[in-house]
């Protein structure tokens, strides 16, 4: 629930800010249209541009082409293979979209009409896929990487603005309030459009890089932002915006913008993907260049349309590229997305980066105004392996950063925000000033205040470095079959407390059974954070002491048990009971993708009506049991960053792989523990990216407890019993159906970005996408821990006061299947389960239908 809110804010904080701006004739506009022949038939793979200039696109597969542009005074040339070329004269009164019209070439000879077919693309022989090939044959010699050291200086600039808003909109009733906001209006490089800037990056930095074994670093010099954003954390901010525009390497196989795998113009298989057309010869930067044009074969594929301007030398020197996402594809919120990159050689490097800039325009939904976003990067100071320096390479983390370079005075950045560059840097201020006198509007402060609650969960005591946090908030009321409703009040301190030692408390209250039950943690952290305990890396110790319930088949690892999105069930919730748990914890996270902990635990589990310990031998029932554990836990995840959030934190790069190894050992009679045993649990998670046609998230479970032990203490699969969809549980399983003490589970599941909506008439304009699920397990129970064949005394029954299944024998693995149409109204997604094996067990769901709220490109 958290993440859902935390995504929904995010783009709900940029789009309902009360803001006006200043009504603006621009000069640039969107240029676009439709191309047909005079029979009406579409023209695909058309070339439209401005005379005499190389600002253009290329038409789609349905025709339509759109790009920006200056319109007054131009002329638009309108051109395809066995047609007429078509000029149109634009001036500040041409209302777009146009339609174009081409004219077949006929040749008359002898009075017979020879009149050419629609253009067939031919892969044989034609020369600009030859280019092509030539430039994808060479690129990997050609990459300043292959040295064994680099290091580059980096000036990146960030802007996010609201877009379009014009007079006619200050009038209105809800704009009113902020007339001194058109004091700040901009205007978009992009479309002319007046905007009005929201926030502000600054980036002054030397990024270093390591061949062999790969090692990336990055020593920040200033760093400087301001913006509507700026009440929520930074890390979490940070990410959003490297997720959405991010360093490119279009030299890759396969490029990722906005958590989507794009093929790559330079793709070994790139001639496959795409069409490749010759168009004219221009000059760029004083060298001539050949522009050669590249389009999806499909447009509805994750590919780019654009053109690569190449010297017309033997070195086939990639100079300027220029490009676009195609706008028949499956991507959510984006109106339209730019990239540019310019590039520089020597005799020695022959091709360097020197230029980045990525622009995009992204809407949520036709009727709501949109956001304007411009990342511009600027490359310089290469140097190669002995000129590098190479005490950033002692450092553990990956970006190193000193206080002062977040305290930067106007002199140090106006070193970098050149004329020449004509960057968007320097903004900082005009956004800082008109923020002040927004927060002093009581509509936009207390809209703010309301969205940081949204997004974090938590409540601040304090507005500015709040020492603590009361919250979460949504576990505030829950239900569950015991306590009926259940009350929970507490929250957590923070670094600006004391930056070492860091508590948290709940205390909680069930209605049904009148019992109090609490849970407090107090950890030390040997390296001081910024704000949260959980900050990366952790190297800490943690004593933590609970009371609460227990809920058998029904631990969640992505949310609290207590969301109360989790108290509407499709079965009654009563495989419950009551735990004590006292744990001392060590933590020890290393930047190689290394984590070490140790666990020293002591753990009652309490008996209840629904969960009553009785003997096996029916000599009669325990009260309780007790085990003190020791578990030692090994992760690894190389490469791992993450997103910091208040009560947690989540990976960001899902693609790299995670390994866990867990083992658990209790001896009996040692501590007052009741029975010994060995638990070791592996696990393995990755998201594998397969463009063009989606991605695979998979994970692997294996695990096996050794001795003899009662149910409370064996593997017991997670069952989700809300209507919600939960990863990694079985949505139509029944909780305690199956009792194991030794597994292998497994959940696949394949994101199919649209394979078959996109190519399905009608239904491709809804942007559907489907999802496919596999999950399973498959697992036995020996003798001595079945109720059944054991009937020493030493294990206990299962419960028998109810009508569902409970501890089923499994003969074959349980599996079920799922089938998921995501991105309806562009948030939401419907999943239908099956369940494949174990049909006929008593009174078990064969199916349902889960809901969730999935808000993504």
């Amino acid at each position: 629930m958290k993440e859902i809110l935390r995504k929904t804010a995010y783009m709900l904080f940029l789009l309902i800010a009360g803001t006006v701006v200043l009504y603006a004739q621009g000069p640039i506009v969107r240029i676009s249209g439709n191309v047909k022949d005079e029979k009406g038939q579409i023209l695909s793979y058309a070339t439209v541009r401005l005379k005499d200039t190389s600002n253009g696109c290329i038409t789609d597969y349905n025709g339509n082409f759109s790009f920006n542009g200056r319109a007054e005074g131009q002329t638009l040339i309108v051109s395809s293979m066995g047609y007429e070329d078509c000029e149109i004269v634009l001036s500040s009164k041409t209302v777009f979209p146009l339609k174009v019209t081409l004219k077949e070439i006929s040749y008359q000879i002898d009075e017979v009409v020879i009149k050419p077919q629609k253009e067939k693309y031919v892969k044989k022989g034609n020369p600009a896929v030859e280019l092509a090939e030539e430039i994808i044959k060479r690129k990997d010699d050609d990459n300043p990487f292959n040295n064994e050291y680099v290091s580059r200086d980096r000036y990146e600039t960030y802007v996010v603005a609201l877009d379009n808003f014009t007079q006619e909109k200050q009038q209105q009733a809800m704009f009113r309030k902020f007339p001194f906001l058109s004091e700040y209006v901009d205007t978009s490089k992009v479309s002319g459009k007046p905007i009005l800037n929201v926030s502000t990056r600054e980036l002054a930095a030397t990024d270093y890089y390591q061949k062999k074994p790969l090692r990336q670093k990055q020593k920040v010099h200033g760093r400087e932002w301001i913006g509507i954003e700026d009440f929520l954390p930074d890390e979490e901010v940070r990410a959003a915006v490297e997720a959405t525009l991010r360093d490119i390497d279009l030299f890759n196989e396969k490029v990722l913008i906005l958590r989507n795998e794009f093929v790559s113009p330079f793709a070994d298989y790139a001639t496959t993907y795409y069409r490749y057309y010759l168009q004219d010869t221009i000059t760029v930067e004083g060298e001539k260049c050949v522009d050669l044009a590249f389009v999806p074969r499909n447009s509805q594929s994750f590919g780019f349309t654009g053109h690569l301007y190449i010297t017309v030398d033997s070195t086939h020197f990639v100079k300027w590229i220029q490009m676009n996402v195609p706008y028949d594809i499956n991507l959510n919120f984006v109106e339209y997305m730019n990239v540019e990159q310019r590039f520089a050689r020597d005799s020695e490097h022959p091709r360097l980066l020197t230029y980045e800039c990525i622009t995009a325009e992204f809407k949520l939904y036709d009727f709501i105004d949109g956001i304007y976003g411009r990342r511009e990067v600027y490359y310089s100071g290469y140097k190669f392996n002995d000129e590098v320096d190479q005490e950033p390479f002692t450092h553990q983390e990956h970006v190193i950063e000193s206080a002062e370079a977040l305290h930067r005075d106007q002199e140090f950045w106006a070193q970098y925000r050149t004329e020449e560059r004509g960057s968007d840097g320097g903004k900082t201020m005009d956004v800082k000033e008109m923020l002040a006198k927004l927060r002093k509007v009581p509509v936009y402060y207390w809209t703010e205040q309301f969205i940081n609650l949204l997004f974090s969960g938590y409540i601040p005591v304090k507005e500015e470095n709040t020492p603590f946090y009361i919250g979460p908030v949504n576990t505030t009321i829950s239900y569950n079959g015991m306590e009926k409703i259940r009350l929970k009040f507490g929250g957590m301190t923070t670094a600006y407390l004391n930056p070492h030692l860091f508590g948290t408390g709940h205390l909680i209250y069930g209605v049904d059974d009148k019992k109090i039950k609490y849970s407090g943690r107090l950890e030390y952290s040997f390296k001081p954070k910024k704000e949260q305990w959980n900050e990366f890396p952790i190297h800490s110790l943690r004593l933590q002491h609970d009371y609460d319930i227990y809920q058998y088949g029904q631990q969640y690892l992505y949310t609290n048990k207590d969301n109360f999105l989790l108290s509407l069930k499709r079965l009654p919730d009563d495989l419950i009971g009551y735990v004590r748990n006292t744990e001392l914890t060590y933590t020890l996270e290393r930047h190689s993708g290394f984590t070490f902990t140790g666990i020293v635990r002591n753990r009652i589990n309490e008996a209840t009506k629904f969960i009553p310990m009785e003997k096996s031998d029916g000599s009669g029932s325990v009260d309780q049991i007790m085990q003190t554990e020791l578990e030692v836990g090994l992760r690894y995840a190389p490469g791992e960053k993450f997103v910091q959030h208040k009560w947690n934190r989540k990976s960001k790069t899902p693609e790299l792989p995670v390994f866990t190894l867990n083992h658990t050992f209790a001896q009996a009679g040692v501590l007052g523990s009741d029975y010994s045993i060995q638990h070791t649990e592996f696990s393995y998670r990755q998201r594998l990216m397969a463009a063009p046609v989606g991605y695979f998230d998979v994970m692997l479970r294996a695990g096996k407890v050794w001795g003899q032990a009662p149910y409370p203490l064996l593997i017991i699969p997670n069952a989700n019993l809300s209507y919600t969809y939960r990863k990694e549980t079985f949505e139509t399983m029944t909780p305690m159906e199956f009792i194991l003490d030794e597994h292998l589970t497994w959940d696949v599941v394949y994101y199919m970005n649209g394979l078959i909506f996109n190519r399905t008439p009608l239904i491709k304009n809804l942007k559907l996408r489907e999802v496919l699920y596999c999950r399973g397990t498959w697992g036995s129970l020996s003798d001595q821990n079945n109720p059944a064949v054991d009937t020493s005394g030493k294990i206990f029954s299962y419960p028998t006061d109810r009508s569902k299944a409970t501890g089923t024998v499994m003969k074959e693995p349980f599996v079920e299947i799922g089938v998921g149409v995501e991105n309806i109204f562009k948030i939401m997604s419907i999943n239908w389960f099956k369940r494949m094996t174990y049909k006929d067990s008593p009174d078990v769901d064969k199916w349902g239908l889960r809901i969730a709220v999935h808000l993504q490109y």
